[in-house]
C-alpha cells in the first residue's frame, strides 16, 4: 500500500452565505493512512440539479492533465453510487440516497473516517489537488474546495 497525506483542506473564503454556512466542518488525521471528517454545516436553501458540481485531481505542479475530471449535476453527484458519499450518509442526518433536492437545514456529520481502501488503488506518488466547486443555475460559484494531497 502507499501512505496518503492530506496536506491542506481549505475552503474558498468567497462560499456563498446565501447558500451554505460551513459551521464546525473540520478534517483531522486520525492516524497514518486515516482522516476524520467531523462537525456541522447549515444549507440557507434547498440544493438541487440548478446547481453543478465540478471536480479536477491534478498534478500539484500543475504538470500534465487532470488524472480525474467530471462535471454532474448536484442530484446526479449526491446519488451516484461512490463509497465516500455512501458512508458520510450513515454518520450523519443527511437525507436517504435518492433523495432531491436536498433540503435547507442544519447537517451534522458524526466521526467519518476516510481511509486509504476509499481512494483510487493506482494513483502514482507524487502530489496533487483536488479542486471541487459548485454553481448555481446562473453559473455563480457558491462553494469550492481545494484539498492538497501527497502519496508516498
Amino acid at each position: 500500500m502507499y501512505e496518503t497525506s492530506i496536506d491542506s483542506f481549505q475552503p474558498d473564503p468567497n462560499i456563498a452565505e446565501d447558500y451554505i454556512t460551513l459551521g464546525t466542518l473540520r478534517v483531522t488525521r486520525k492516524k497514518r493512512n486515516s482522516y476524520i471528517i467531523i462537525g456541522d454545516f447549515e444549507l440557507q436553501q434547498n440544493w438541487g440539479n440548478e446547481n453543478m458540481v465540478s471536480f479536477a485531481l491534478e498534478p500539484a505542479n500543475k504538470n500534465g492533465p487532470p488524472l480525474m475530471a467530471g462535471k454532474k449535476n448536484f442530484c446526479e453527484f449526491l446519488n451516484m453510487d461512490n463509497a465516500i458519499i455512501d458512508e458520510i450518509r450513515v454518520g450523519s442526518n443527511l437525507p436517504p440516497k435518492g433523495t432531491c433536492p436536498l433540503p435547507k437545514g442544519k447537517y451534522q456529520i458524526e466521526n467519518f473516517e476516510l481511509t486509504e481502501d476509499m481512494l483510487p488503488p493506482i494513483l502514482p506518488k507524487g502530489q496533487y489537488v483536488l479542486n471541487a466547486r459548485m454553481d448555481n443555475v446562473e453559473g455563480r460559484q457558491v462553494m469550492a474546495y481545494k484539498v492538497y494531497a501527497t502519496v508516498k
